[in-house]
C-alpha cells in the first residue's frame, strides 16, 4: 500500500463502498498488523498470532473481488479478536468466535448501496457462520458471481465420473458428492481429494476410451 495514503483509503481499492471506513476504525481501536498478500490458492486469508510481544497479523489475498475481500476481512478480524480478548487456544470457529464475527460483521449489512441479496444471503449465514464462507453453498455461490467475468469451469459443471485436470498437472475423475464436497481420485498417485463445489477445474472429458 502507498505510505502517503490512510489505511480507510488504500482500503477503498479493495471492499464494497463505505465499508473501508469502519474497517480502517477497527484496526485503528486494536492492535493488528493488515497484510494485503499475494494470490494464494489455499486460503483467502488468515489470522497469526506470533507471541506476546509482536501484534498478530491479519493478510487477505489482494485479488478477491470486494464482497468476498469483505467477507474474508471479517473473518479474520473475529479471530483478532477473540485472541486479543482471551490471550489463549480456543476452538479456531467455536462458539466465541461466531459471536464475534457476527457482532463485527451486523452492522455492514445496515450500509447504504450494499448489494441487496448479499445483505440477504450473508446476514443468514451469520445465524451460524462456517469455518470457510466457501462451505456455505448460497453465500459462496453468491461471492463467486462479484468476481470479474472470466472463462473458467467449475467442478459442479461437469458430469459425474468425467476427467478434469489442475493447473499443477494432476488429473482427477469426478466422484459422488458427499455431503458438501465431491470425491475425486487423482489418477496421478491414486489418492482421494474432497473438492468444494467451486473449485475451478480444466474439464477434459472422458478419458476411458468408453463411447
Amino acid at each position: 500500500m502507498n505510505k502517503n495514503r490512510t489505511l480507510g483509503q488504500a482500503l477503498e481499492d479493495f471492499l464494497p463502498h463505505g465499508c473501508a471506513g469502519p474497517i480502517s476504525e477497527w484496526f485503528g481501536q486494536n492492535h493488528v498488523i493488515l497484510r494485503i498478500s499475494r494470490s494464494r490458492r489455499s486460503k483467502l486469508g488468515d489470522f497469526r498470532n506470533r507471541g506476546a510481544v509482536v501484534p498478530p497479523v491479519i493478510s487477505i489475498n489482494h485479488d478477491l473481488n470486494p464482497y468476498s475481500f469483505l467477507v474474508t476481512m471479517l473473518h479474520e478480524m473475529a479471530h483478532a479478536e477473540i485472541f486479543l480478548k482471551y490471550k489463549k487456544r480456543l476452538l479456531p470457529h467455536g462458539s466465541e468466535w461466531k459471536a464475534a464475527y457476527r457482532r463485527i460483521s451486523l452492522p455492514f449489512l445496515t450500509i447504504e448501496n450494499l448489494d441487496e441479496k448479499f445483505i440477504q444471503v450473508f446476514g443468514h449465514y451469520l445465524n451460524n457462520p462456517a469455518a470457510s464462507s466457501m462451505a456455505n453453498q448460497p453465500l459462496a455461490t453468491l461471492l463467486k458471481s462479484f468476481d470479474e467475468s472470466k472463462d473458467v469451469t467449475l467442478i459442479t459443471e461437469i458430469p459425474e465420473y468425467s476427467h478434469f485436470s489442475l493447473p499443477d498437472g494432476r488429473v482427477f475423475i469426478k466422484g459422488p458428492k458427499l455431503r458438501k464436497r465431491f470425491r475425486c481420485e487423482c489418477l496421478n498417485n491414486k489418492r482421494i481429494y474432497l473438492f468444494s463445489p467451486m473449485a475451478e477445474i480444466n474439464p477434459l472429458g472422458d478419458l476411458s476410451g468408453n463411447p
